[in-house]
């Protein structure tokens, strides 16, 4: 089963999916530090989602976590409105983006795990508990996210490790992770094994951005799903080297193994707020690429459905 904001989905109707995206930065440091990343409006939310539904999409994962603006409620109207199937996230972003009096500096790992946990068996808290109250949903996330800042985690960081990797082995959620470098993905997926969370059960994102595909393969020989999601930035990079990744993992024989995503949390690449290419961008023109690059229809399957299918599945 996969859990949607909209409730659980059995397996085999997922269908093609954004695996990293978001669709909504509402509040917290991060739109503080990067005004661009504010992704506030439900109707341009709604107009994205529409796109990629008529591109071919049917899912996006939304990996906003606690306590730097996602909007569980938006995207509960977004699923609603559009028919998208929508997987949110619970769990935490990297240091930086959270202050220094933060609850997740204060507050005791069973503190932390306890609070996560409630958020898949209670309902995903409004705010982000952001207080003082606690405000919950009916939705529930379907996955938790974790980041690093580098090579090696801050302090902090650890202890969101643990608490992740407790709270992913408690309700059975698949986890997914923030990346800055190849050794940070290698360091989160020791301190999850360390909790019982075994590498086939993490998503890596962000690797594409900093590994090349002997770096990606390695990195997938221990049973991590890579997410390829440096895609639509034609400013700083060409599809192409996405593409030519996609088809290097499969010719190592990793390509169930690899899942794309985008990650386009600013304005400028969003066509609701005047920018683009927007999110349809994944399905209306990678995937030609891909198909120009190589990739036979059972590979666009293989890393768009079957393989999201099992990443995002409850165990």
């Amino acid at each position: 089963m996969i859990t949607s904001v909209l409730g659980d989905v059995e397996i085999e109707l997922l269908g093609p999916t954004d695996c990293h995206d978001h669709l909504f930065i509402r509040g917290g440091l991060p739109i503080v530090l990067e005004p661009d990343f504010r992704l506030d409006s439900v109707p341009a939310a709604i107009s994205e989602a529409r796109d990629v539904l008529a591109a071919g999409g049917r899912a996006v994962v939304d990996c906003m976590p606690l306590g730097v603006g996602r909007d569980a409620a938006g995207l509960v109207e977004v699923a609603e409105a559009t028919g998208l199937t929508i997987v949110a996230a619970t769990g935490f972003h990297k240091d930086r983006y959270y202050a220094a009096d933060h609850w997740i500096r204060e507050y005791d790992l069973d503190r932390i795990i306890d609070l996560i946990i409630a958020e898949f068996r209670e309902g995903m808290e409004r705010s982000g508990y952001n207080g003082p109250y606690v405000d919950r949903i009916s939705a529930r996330p379907g996955v938790i996210k974790v980041a690093t800042s580098g090579p090696e985690p801050t302090q902090t960081e650890r202890k969101l490790l643990a608490a992740v990797g407790a709270a992913a082995r408690d309700t059975g959620l698949p986890v997914i992770t923030h990346t800055e470098v190849l050794g940070g993905a290698e360091d989160q997926l020791a301190a999850l094994a360390a909790e019982g969370i075994p590498a086939h059960r993490v998503i890596c994102s962000h690797v594409d951005r900093h590994c090349d595909v002997d770096q990606l393969a390695a990195l997938a020989a221990t049973g991590a799903t890579v997410c390829l999601d440096w895609l639509a930035r034609t400013d700083r990079r060409p599809d192409e080297v996405v593409a030519d990744l996609v088809t290097g993992l499969f010719d190592r024989g990793f390509g169930q193994q690899v899942v794309l995503g985008q990650d386009l949390a600013r304005r400028q690449y969003w066509r609701a707020y005047g920018g683009g290419p927007g999110l349809a961008h994944l399905f209306s023109s990678f995937v030609p690429l891909l198909r120009r690059s190589g990739a036979t229809e059972a590979d666009i399957d293989t890393i768009l459905v079957q393989t999201p299918r099992r990443a995002f599945s409850r165990t």
